[in-house]
């Protein structure tokens, strides 16, 4: 069952969609999903509307949101601040556990690159409160590319001081995402989640070196599951690499849950 949800976030409303098992008595364990940078909830080739179903099939509620400033969302892309968006995930979490078909005390996270490294954020903020934390290729980079190197994604950022904003994918990005990233603590905040960690990250990724996701594994005091498949690229876009994604996934959640 698909149900479609909404709330208002700094007088923002966020849309969302959740996928819902069927014929539930009462309330089951869910998974909210953070999709990437400048990406909607169902993110590359519908990655996240997949996996969201075979999470249903398997008694576990799925629910995805855009973040402000995409997709249907309000707000605007030139406003977009990575900070805004960790806490526009705190309270994501805080609605979803208002839902009459979530089990409050059994809510995990779940991202896609630049979404992961919010979850692995907003799971260090909650601590308890997160019950599992699953990342998809965490993307990490993007802060030293930006700091270190003055590029994103592989294009300089000098335009934001020439003209006003980046050109990401033809998206106006302003100055503010990338005076906010001096304050951002990526690794310091996320090594406070104490909870089970599966990481799944692509060997073949171009946009996200497979070296953030280790660092994932070094920085956590607990054990952290770090599976990394072989030919994939960041936006698993073949079918044999994204069964293998999925199968990952759902052994983790089944386990989380069972």
């Amino acid at each position: 069952m698909i149900n479609y949800v909404n709330t208002t976030i700094n007088g923002l409303t966020l849309r969302g969609t959740a996928y819902v098992p069927d014929n539930i008595t009462a309330p089951v364990p869910t998974v909210l999903l953070f999709h990437g940078f400048g990406a909607v909830r169902t993110e590359y080739f519908c990655s996240f509307v997949q996996i969201s179903r075979l999470l249903a099939k398997s008694g576990i509620a799925a629910i995805a949101f855009d973040f402000s400033a995409h997709g249907e969302s309000d707000g605007t892309f030139m406003d977009f601040t990575f900070s805004n968006e960790i806490f526009e995930g705190t309270q994501l979490v805080s609605f979803v556990k208002t839902l009459d078909f979530v089990d409050e005390n059994r809510v995990a996270l779940l991202g896609m690159s630049l979404g992961s490294v919010a979850a692995s954020m907003v799971a260090g903020l909650l601590g308890s409160q997160i019950a599992g934390l699953c990342m998809w290729s965490p993307a990490a980079v993007f802060q030293d590319e930006i700091l270190e190197h003055k590029t994103l994604q592989g294009k300089s950022i000098a335009s934001v001081s020439e003209q006003g904003y980046f050109d990401f994918n033809s998206m106006k990005l302003g100055a503010a995402f990338f005076e906010d990233l001096k304050t951002v603590a990526i690794y310091d905040t996320a090594v406070n989640y104490q909870g089970p960690v599966k990481i799944i990250h692509g060997g073949s990724d171009m946009i996200a070196p497979v070296a953030y996701a280790q660092k994932y594994v070094t920085t956590y005091r607990q054990s952290a599951d770090l599976t990394v498949v072989a030919n994939a690229d960041h936006s698993w876009g073949d079918v044999q690499t994204r069964e293998t994604l999925f199968n990952a996934t759902l052994a983790f959640f089944d386990k989380l849950y069972k």
